[in-house]
């Protein structure tokens, strides 16, 4: 299949350095951390260019990436992880192997959610977590990321989107929950401020996050 994420994957994190992502990938950091537990390992499926594995506190770091172009920019950035190339429906390697599995917005590009999650399950030791962060299908952001499905913008073009409720509903109720950016995409500054405006009229929050 054709890498929807190739020409993508150098630029991938400029938008971060913008005020507004700036603003946002603040804030989905302070939900993650607040729900990530202590342990020794971590898997991220779907570890894009590395931008978790380098702010995440644990001492064995891997990321799986099934886009070859956002591999060779992970692997250059954040070279302290181990990379791995492969599908998140068929991960590479032994039942009980990690603390802790991050699928941070991944599920969102996959083929088989029900799998990859079978997967991700099955490869945390007795007692670990799985860490699941989806783009809130209900949210502004959401409604933004389908428009460009429809103009076939890459990577956007072959996402589908799942609310809290889709992934509770494959999982089960969680142990704890997070979410974060109620602001909408158009958005003008103060940003805490507008987000505050965005809770305050009920938007779903762009990123959704359960720990199971």
């Amino acid at each position: 299949m054709e890498d929807p994420f190739a020409p993508l994957a150098e630029a991938y994190e400029a938008w971060y350095e913008t005020p507004l992502g700036a603003y946002v990938i603040g804030e989905e950091e302070r939900a993650l951390r607040a729900l990530l537990p202590p342990g020794e390992s971590l898997l991220e499926v779907g570890a894009g260019t590395g931008w978790w594995l380098r702010r995440l506190p644990y001492p064995r770091r891997v990321g799986l990436e099934a886009s070859p172009a956002m591999l060779r920019v992970g692997r250059a950035r954040t070279p302290e992880a181990e990379w791995v190339l492969g599908r998140a429906e068929a991960l590479p390697f032994p039942e009980g192997s990690f603390d802790v599995v991050l699928l941070f917005t991944v599920l969102e590009f996959v083929e088989d959610v029900e799998k990859a999650l079978e997967e991700a399950r099955r490869v945390l030791r007795p007692g670990g977590a799985l860490v699941v962060g989806v783009l809130e299908a209900l949210s502004p952001w959401a409604a933004l990321y389908r428009r460009l499905s429809e103009r076939g913008v890459p990577p956007w073009a072959q996402a589908r989107f799942l609310a809290r409720e889709d992934l509770q509903a494959l999982l089960g109720p969680p142990v704890a929950e997070g979410e974060a950016v109620f602001l909408a995409p158009e958005a003008h500054p103060p940003f805490p401020e507008a987000d505050r405006a965005g809770r305050r009229a009920g938007n779903r929050p762009a990123l959704y996050l359960g720990r199971w």
